[in-house]
């Protein structure tokens, strides 16, 4: 029992590096606290399921992600009917395209309905660098004051610790696709 909670700890530390997030950051992001992640992460704690939720939440992963403990291999498609769904806002939905976990780069696409949006005027989150490239409709794109209209093929990159935002201000469902490198925590484009 033992040795399954030091390899599941092992796992959380290995995929909380992974994503370049401290111990604190992810305490916060999972609502627990800092020595209960280290404990964890050192096989010195059990964590209850609704902890663990947290943190595989926290790290953009779903419960049975946090066990899985095969390595994805590279040349593996993900269908896009597979690909997993992140936690979102009204009217945008997001879906990873990189299998986790993601150690230096995650991408993923972001699908917006008319006026829906996400970040804010104070949105930020890590120090990453990030790179939009717009799929399909068309969208304004706030970033630290100023503001960008972009239609299908245009591109941004910038730093994520830079207020950001995108708005779909077309009239159909529009598309954007996100690469943040490295992960920045938490991701919601």
């Amino acid at each position: 029992m033992h040795d399954d909670r030091a390899a599941l700890g092992a796992r959380i530390r290995a995929i909380r590096r992974g994503h370049r997030v401290t111990v604190r950051a992810l305490a916060d992001s999972a609502g627990l606290s800092p020595a209960f992640i280290s404990q964890i992460e050192n096989g010195k704690a059990n964590a209850s399921f609704d902890a663990l939720r947290k943190i595989a939440s926290s790290l953009g992963l779903t419960f049975a992600e946090l066990f899985d403990t095969s390595t994805p291999s590279s040349g593996k498609v993900l269908r896009r009917a597979e690909r997993p769904q992140l936690p979102t806002g009204d009217g945008v939905r997001n879906f990873s395209i990189t299998r986790p976990p993601v150690g230096d780069v995650e991408v993923a696409v972001s699908e917006y309905e008319p006026g829906a949006f996400s970040g804010g005027p104070d949105y930020t989150h890590g120090n990453s660098r990030e790179v939009v490239v717009i799929l399909k409709g068309r969208f304004s794109f706030e970033l630290g004051g100023e503001t960008f209209l972009m239609e299908p093929g245009d591109s941004l990159d910038f730093r994520t610790n830079v207020a950001h935002m995108i708005t779909n201000v077309g009239t159909e469902k529009g598309e954007a696709l996100w690469v943040v490198s490295p992960p920045s925590l938490p991701h919601q484009p």
